[in-house]
């Protein structure tokens, strides 16, 4: 027969069955049964049993609630969900019952361990029809809540990985769909029940207390109705508690942005690198650290989302431009941002009653920057700044609410006392006196009953069990007056209690209680205040992040000299000089050799890149799409200078890669990457290609990106850098109208290449291979062999022939070392133990002049 504690186990686990469930008993948080067992392995705690070694054996295992955080945290990370069972006291029948608190799981978590300052945490849900795919994501630490529709599954999917969420809420109808299910498997899948159109758009309705959905858009969009229900369905579901921080709906386009495809946010390492245990190879690891986490969040929003509209961009490099410049506002603002809290997840901590009277202290000290930040804005000369001005509403009369009634530092529990100031409040100012004059009380008292009784070692002492108590020695008792009542007898002492002691205590004790409960109920009127103000701070908090994020662009550019990129509306030309790829100099610990581009519109806007491996070509291919990249999000660019047009679309073809569980090889993998490229590039594209046609046979290969090139240059017309080691194709780009072929320069000499980084006019037929891989440490024997089959090749005319697809032309020359230098040749005949310093030095001024 199962016991009241057992019962209501069960009951709260069958409803929450795919949940591991914390259960309270006491202090103490315990599992049971196969969560047991699943905890007890995740989270390395000792596996015990009730009943062991009958058959009513019951796993368990368990750990203080004050600990709960870490453990929490660590199976949310391990993709579990977590139901929280707190036990509840009746305060009129003592009886205590439990009730699930909240649920968290990997999109709804809001505890610190599973947040990342710098990044948002979104729950994603997702619908379809047909081939029309819907999305919405929120994060709950945040309030962000957003949607949008894609009509296909690629432009969905590429915007679902982009938006990277903790969780994944699917309809049970797509869940069946295994395919569809593989692509989402980087995230955590949740199925869920689809609702009808009626309870979705009520639901919506509800939450934001709008009588239709026009003011979203999204009104005759059924599924950006079913995919944002879901998601607060969800919400409200796990949270249970209020969520009035998502206080709208965003509906998006991705045609107000540049899409970014999975592919090219890969092949550029804007957030993640390729070799993953270099992390410190990404285009985000270039910035320097935002003064706040709101700041931190907005350039990553940024850099996902490259803007197309010129006068926006503009606006943003105009910010960028006067905190690069203004040395005395840079330094002004950077003395106020230091003092920002992450005033987005302190506010939804609070509105969600997981917030404390340390997050109503941040608020007070953030509200006391809010003018300083207003007038800062309000004096800058750049448009955009001076209108954030208007975002610092002054909070003044919350922030002398905030400032009269908090004291410096809070306690982190609100149930522990010591939040209010002296003062604030007479009811808790007299409760307070009532216990901190206790000691005075019982020091009278005391004094009091010792003349009264004769007796002088009497002494007060407290007990949890029997309260205040008069203590007298054995060898006194007999002075002890027939009044006093015994409460306790010790081995060599009696303990005695008064009605008046007793009264006291009773008031005492009391006092401090009621003064618990008033400071509780306090907060909560505090906390009443600011959640009433949830939309302005909101409206701040985002304000700062734009300012701090620009600002973070601005630091950035002086720390690696960038420049102010030129960026018209109009689709001409692209120039841009002395251009650096952004990572690899930070990274380099030489001088960066920088290149330039030009692709005037009437010009070339197909270039052809062809030089030995690790001379640079991946690199400059790169790095021109980055700037672009940076250029469209309101960045300075690493370039000397650069001038542009609004490009639709970034396109990368690099690497090589395969995917070998699926069936699918290198090459494989390579065209499906060309094919998408060529099926949605259009001629406002940027497209890098490099090394196309590798992982087949030579004529495959030639033949398939002979047919590649000019399908670009003839069909879509897109600018595009093409690096190859097809030097058949330099034929093809000499004679396309718009094509133009450049090489990386190199130098040779009798130790080998000596790779230059510059990119120059003109195609190069050799790849020294057979160099690049003695550089790369082949055995010797392998490379004299190699050497003596190529000669054998070359000697037999084999290598020279006319290819199929053009005429003869001769092999380009390159930069020549030659075999022995003039300055060999002086060094040659010296005998350093012959020479004079000034000898030496004259030899010096001599070579130098011969160089």
């Amino acid at each position: 027969m199962s016991t009241p504690v057992q019962r209501q186990y069960k009951e709260l686990k069958s409803k929450n069955p795919d949940a591991v469930l914390f259960f309270q008993l006491g202090d103490f948080y315990e599992m049971f049964q196969e969560d047991a067992v699943l905890a007890s392995r995740i989270l390395g705690i000792t596996l015990t049993a009730r009943h062991r070694g009958t058959e009513n054996e019951m796993p368990m295992c368990g750990f203080p609630i004050h600990s709960h955080a870490a453990y929490l945290e660590k199976l949310v990370k391990s993709g579990y969900k977590v139901a929280i069972a707190d036990q509840i006291e009746d305060p009129e029948t003592k009886r205590i019952d439990r009730k699930i608190a909240r649920v968290v799981t990997p999109g709804t978590s809001m505890e610190s361990g599973n947040l990342l300052p710098e990044k948002n945490a979104f729950l994603a849900a997702v619908a379809r029809e047909k081939n029309i795919f819907g999305v919405a994501y929120s994060d709950l630490s945040t309030g962000d809540f957003r949607t949008a529709f894609f009509e296909t599954e690629k432009a969905f999917l590429d915007e679902i990985i982009k938006i990277s969420p903790q969780e994944i809420l699917i309809p049970a109808e797509l869940f069946s769909d295994e395919t569809f299910c593989e692509k989402l498997s980087f995230s955590h899948l949740t199925i869920r029940k689809k609702n009808s159109i009626q309870k979705s758009s009520d639901t919506l309705k509800s939450h934001f207390g709008v009588h239709n959905l026009t003011v979203f858009g999204i009104e005759k969009l059924k599924i950006l109705i079913e995919s944002a229900a879901m998601v607060l369905d969800y919400l409200e579901e796990t949270q249970k508690t209020n969520l009035s921080h998502i206080t709208k709906l965003i509906r998006y386009s991705t045609d107000e942005i540049m899409k970014l495809d999975a592919q090219t946010m890969r092949h550029l390492e804007i957030f993640q690198p390729i070799r993953l245990e270099e992390s410190s190879s990404t285009l985000l690891s270039v910035f320097v650290r935002s003064f706040t986490a709101m700041g931190a969040r907005r350039v990553r929003q940024h850099l996902s989302n490259p803007l197309m509209n010129a006068k926006r961009i503009n606006e943003r490099l105009e910010v960028v431009d006067e905190l690069f410049q203004n040395i005395d506002l840079a330094n002004k603002l950077t003395d106020t941002l230091k003092g920002c809290p992450d005033l987005e997840r302190i506010l939804a901590r609070l509105v969600t009653n997981r917030g404390n009277a340390r997050d109503l202290a941040f608020f007070r000290n953030s509200f006391a920057l809010f003018p300083i930040l207003k007038e800062i804005c309000k004096n800058a000369d750049s448009q955009k700044l001076q209108e954030y001005s208007n975002a610092f509403a002054e909070f003044k009369t919350l922030h002398q609410i905030l400032e009269s009634a908090l004291v410096e530092n809070p306690p982190l529990e609100i149930t522990q006392g010591g939040i209010f100031k002296d003062g604030f409040d007479p009811e808790l100012d007299e409760l307070r006196a009532l216990t901190n004059e206790s000691d005075n009380w019982l020091d009278n008292f005391l004094s009091g009953k010792k003349a009264e009784s004769g007796i002088t070692n009497l002494k007060v002492k407290y007990s949890k069990n029997f309260g205040f108590c008069l203590e007298v020695s054995a060898g006194q008792k007999d002075k002890v007056p027939e009044i006093w009542i015994r409460r306790q007898t010790l081995v060599n002492a009696e303990r005695f209690t008064t009605p008046e002691l007793a009264e006291y205590e009773e008031k005492a004790m009391a006092a401090q209680t009621r003064a618990f409960e008033l400071e509780h109920r306090l907060f909560h009127e505090l906390l009443k205040q600011v959640c009433q103000q949830v939309e302005k701070i909101q409206f701040s908090a985002h304000a700062i992040a734009d300012i701090d994020a620009l600002f973070t662009f601005a630091r950035t550019a002086i720390k690696w000299r960038w420049n102010y990129p030129e960026v018209i509306q109009d689709f001409e030309d692209l120039t841009i000089e002395e251009a650096r790829h952004p990572v690899v100099e930070m990274l380099s610990d030489k001088n960066f050799i920088a290149n330039d581009l030009n692709m005037a519109a009437n010009n070339s806007r197909l270039h052809l890149i062809t030089g030995p491996n690790m001379a640079g070509k991946s690199t400059y291919l790169r790095q021109n799409a980055l700037i672009i990249l940076l250029a469209q999000c309101g960045s300075f660019v690493p370039a000397k200078s650069a001038k542009l047009g609004i490009f639709d679309r970034i396109f990368t073809r690099v690497g090589a890669s395969d995917n070998l569980a699926g069936g699918q090889s290198t090459y494989f993998v390579e065209m499906m990457e060309t094919s998408t490229i060529l099926n949605a590039a259009t001629e406002r594209s940027f497209i890098i290609l490099d090394e196309i046609g590798r992982g087949t046979s030579t004529f495959d290969g030639i033949s398939i990106a002979w047919a590649i090139t000019e399908f670009i240059h003839n069909k879509i017309k897109a600018k595009t850098l093409f690096a190859t080691h097809y030097h058949e194709l330099i034929d093809l780009v000499d004679e396309l109208s718009h094509g133009e072929n450049y090489h990386v320069s190199v130098a040779q000499n009798k130790n080998g290449i000596v790779f230059l980084r510059n990119i120059l006019p003109g195609g190069i037929s050799d790849s020294f291979g057979v160099e690049v891989a003695s550089s790369a440490g082949l055995p010797r024997e392998v490379i004299q062999n190699a050497r003596e089959v190529l000669q054998r090749l070359e000697s037999e005319n084999l290598l020279d022939k006319p290819n199929l697809f053009s005429v003869p032309r001769a092999r380009e020359k390159i930069i020549e070392v030659e075999k022995e230098s003039e300055v060999e040749k002086v060094l040659v005949k010296i005998n350093p133990n012959e020479l004079s310093p000034k000898e030496a030095l004259d030899l010096i001024f001599e070579m130098k002049k011969i160089i």
